[in-house]
Formats: structure tokens, C-alpha cells, sequence
């Protein structure tokens, strides 16, 4: 029997419920083996994701290599969330003053309730391939499960898999399932894919957009050798021309139609490298549809809010750097468009993409704004001193995922309430763009 997840209407949304108002705890400069049920409670300050799945397991058991054993971040970047003064403009050296603002209320406030959640934890399995096997009788198992699916993907992340190449004639037919696609669709909620459904999108032909599709198509990741490898053309012009009938049929956001939009194509890649060719087109559609409706409006309003965002808070989290782009007329706008549209895919290389996005699918996409905030700071000595900083900005830097995780969760607990709430909206929710419109509320 196949898992089924049922989400309320009003949860729609976001896969993730309001667990998205939750900013992930920095757990991965843990220095220890074993994680205390303090710390695992500090990962959420409330659970409210609402899922109602009876079971949540895989159709296929895939060996895992490598062990399962935390590993530390060598990135040891500490910052503050007071004020510092105009003299300590290196944001790398200040240290984190915790106060009882920044301790995260535990998930269950109840004691008892507390009691038997971290009790039920420690009798859940410990791999990600015991978790997708298992069968779950009631939500709170659900939830532990997707609590610690997430909590592993942050301390110890997927291990690594050999993806074998394939000849160009059958990459669309031989597909071996990864245990990443596996995770990717358990944290989307893709437990159903429809072949009828596909082919009969397929079958509808050339849609409105199929010249835009054609015109991106060929350039997508075309110096990555992986991905030529396992991914086509063809592939890609037929999950993007489907998805565009799909939001053509059923799909809008607001008032404004959900559409094929230039960066779409780079935004697909990761999920046909993944996966199998249906499992990827259904993947995507739903990650669109979910987590970044408004990121592929025509007019990209999620996608400005998103960069309105990545200004206001680089500027709360290192004034120095701001300031001296500032003067250089450099917004966010200007250089970071296609990191914040493509959620970092256009950064090589792919492998490290594909690492960054289990983190963003496990804890929300939206902290791909403070990602692309964590690679300028991890080069902010160079931009400081470069006489032209957008000649480095131009090209990013080769992404590390490790440091940029590792910077991004500590990051994270430094940004107001208020200023985190819109970060979290702005993939979906238009009224973020009328609430930006305020100056000076965060600074």
C-alpha cells in the first residue's frame, strides 16, 4: 500500500505547514556524537505540520555506502546577533551572545508530552534507509520521522551515490532510484505519480510556450558533464512543456498564472538528474506549485521580494559589506537574480547543488536568500578589497555546500522575527510585496 499524504487547504501552500516559521537550530557545529533531547526539541519551536500519512516507506531498498556518523563542520564562522560597533566590521569575528530570546521554545510544551516524544525518538531508526522502511501507525510517528529525516539531512547529510552514465538513447527509460529522489519526495509529498497523466500532457503537443522552452533548453547546465550524461534535451523540453499545459489547465497564484519562465529550465535539472523521468516531472510540478509559486510569475514577484529580502537582511547581518556595495551600486537586483531564481542551481558544481537543495527542501527554500548571503560573506575579505567587487559576483565562486549550510543555520537565528516571517512567505504568499513596501522596520 502506497503512503498517502493529506494536507489541509490552508497548508497548501507550503509543504511544510507553518514548521517554515521555525528557524532550523544550529546543530551542525556540534561537536558530539549523540544528541541530547534538549537539543533535539531545539530544532522547531513548535510542530504543527499537520501530515496524516499511515505509512511512510520506500517501494525499493537501496544499500547505503559510507556510515551514518555525525560529522562536524570545519567552517567555524561565529557572529552576533547585538549591536556591534562601527570599528568590528569583520563579521567572522564576533561570537554569539545567547540570551533567553535566542533559547527556541521546545516543540511539545508539555512535560509529559516531552517525556514520550523523545522516549518514541529514541526507539525510531537510524539510518535514512531504516526511516523510509518503516511503517508509521499514527501522525506523531510521521512527524518524528520527518523530524529526524530532516535533523540527519542537516548533521550528516545523504551519503554519496554513484550514478551510473547512460547512453543517450535510453536515458529517459533506465532510471535506478536514488536515496536522494527517494528524500526529496518524501519532504515534497510526492507518494503518487501518474504515467496516464504524463503522457497525456506529452501527447497534447507544442504548448504556448514550447519556442521559450526550445530557446532554454539546450544551454541548460551544458558544461556539466554529469548531468549530459544522464539528462537530454529532449527530457527537459518534455517535463517543461507538460508542467506548462499542467498550470495552463489547473494553476494560478494569486492573480497572476503560474508559467514557464526563463530559469525554469535550471530549476528542473536537478529533479530529471535525480530521478526518473515522471518521477522528476511530478517532483518538480509540485515543488513549483508548493514552494515557489510566485518565483515563476511573469512578472518573477516572489523572485524580487526574495532579493528586497537578501539586501535587507545582508544588511543586518554585515553592515560593513552592505554598505560598501552600496557604494558601488550594487544591489541584490544587480548580482544575485539568477542565484535567488534558481536556488543556487546555476552555481557549479552539480553535486554540491544537489547537497545544498536537501537542505532547502528539508528546511524550506526560503533560506536560499541567507545561502546566497553565506557565499558572499565566505568571500568577503576579496570583495572588500576588489576596486570592481561585480567582476567576482559575476561568476560565483565553485559552491561548497558544507561551509554555506554550516554559515547559513547560524545566520539564520540573527534575523528578526518579523524580517524571518516574509523571508518565509515570499516564495508564496503576494501579500509579502505590499509589507516590504514599509521602510526602516527592521534596521
Amino acid at each position: 500500500m502506497a503512503p498517502v499524504l493529506i494536507l489541509p487547504p490552508a497548508l497548501c501552500l507550503s509543504p511544510y505547514g507553518s514548521a517554515l516559521h521555525e528557524k532550523p537550530s544550529n546543530l551542525i557545529n556540534s561537536s558530539t556524537t549523540q544528541l541530547s533531547s534538549q537539543q533535539q526539541n531545539k530544532m522547531f519551536r513548535r510542530s504543527t505540520t499537520n501530515l496524516t500519512t499511515i505509512r511512510l516507506n520506500s517501494e525499493e531498498n537501496i544499500p547505503l555506502n559510507g556510515s551514518t556518523n555525525k560529522q562536524t563542520t570545519e567552517n567555524k564562522y561565529k557572529s552576533s546577533k547585538s549591536q556591534s560597533s562601527s570599528s568590528s566590521g569583520n563579521l567572522r569575528q564576533r561570537s554569539i551572545t545567547w540570551t533567553k530570546n535566542n533559547i527556541i521554545t521546545p516543540a511539545l510544551s508539555s512535560a509529559h508530552l516531552r517525556k514520550t516524544f523523545s522516549q518514541q525518538n529514541d526507539k525510531l531508526p537510524n539510518t535514512f534507509e531504516e526511516i523510509l522502511n518503516t511503517t508509521h501507525r499514527t501522525e506523531r510517528e510521521v512527524k518524528a520521522s520527518l523530524f529526524k529525516l530532516r535533523r540527519m539531512v542537516l548533521i550528516e547529510g545523504l551519503p554519496e551515490e554513484n550514478l551510473p552514465k547512460l547512453d543517450p538513447s535510453v536515458q529517459h527509460l533506465i532510471r535506478p532510484t536514488s536515496l536522494r529522489s527517494k528524500i526529496w519526495k518524501h519532504f515534497l509529498g510526492v507518494y503518487h505519480v501518474s504515467a496516464n497523466e504524463y503522457v497525456h500532457l506529452i501527447k497534447k503537443g507544442k504548448s504556448c510556450v514550447y519556442d521559450k522552452v526550445r530557446n532554454d533548453t539546450f544551454r541548460t547546465l551544458a558544461t556539466d558533464k554529469k548531468f549530459l550524461e544522464r539528462v537530454n534535451e529532449e527530457m527537459l523540453i518534455r517535463v517543461l512543456n507538460a508542467f506548462a499545459w499542467k498550470m495552463k489547465s489547473s494553476s494560478t497564484c494569486g492573480n497572476q498564472p503560474i508559467t514557464y519562465v526563463q530559469g525554469m529550465n535550471v530549476l528542473a535539472a536537478p529533479f530529471l538528474f535525480t530521478m526518473s523521468e515522471i518521477d522528476a516531472f511530478f517532483s518538480f510540478a509540485t515543488f513549483i506549485q508548493t514552494c515557489c509559486p510566485l518565483y515563476v510569475t511573469p512578472t518573477l514577484q516572489g523572485v524580487h521580494c526574495g532579493l528586497k529580502l537578501l539586501d535587507q537582511c545582508l544588511q543586518i547581518l554585515d553592515p560593513k559589506l552592505f554598505n560598501y556595495l552600496k557604494s558601488k551600486n550594487l544591489t541584490a537586483e544587480i548580482y544575485a537574480l539568477s542565484s535567488v531564481l534558481t536556488l543556487c542551481a546555476c552555481t557549479p558544481p552539480l553535486e554540491q547543488v544537489l547537497k545544498l537543495w536537501d537542505f532547502l527542501l528539508a528546511y524550506g527554500v526560503h533560506l536560499n536568500i541567507l545561502c546566497v548571503i553565506a557565499q558572499l560573506i565566505l568571500i568577503r575579505d576579496q570583495l572588500l578589497e576588489a576596486q570592481s567587487p561585480m567582476k567576482l559576483l559575476r561568476t560565483m565562486p565553485e559552491l561548497n555546500a558544507k561551509s554555506v549550510i554550516s554559515l547559513t543555520v547560524q545566520l539564520v537565528q540573527q534575523i528578526p522575527d518579523k524580517l524571518y516571517d516574509l523571508l518565509v512567505r515570499h516564495p508564496f504568499d503576494s501579500s509579502v510585496e505590499n509589507a516590504l513596501k514599509k521602510k526602516n522596520q527592521f534596521t
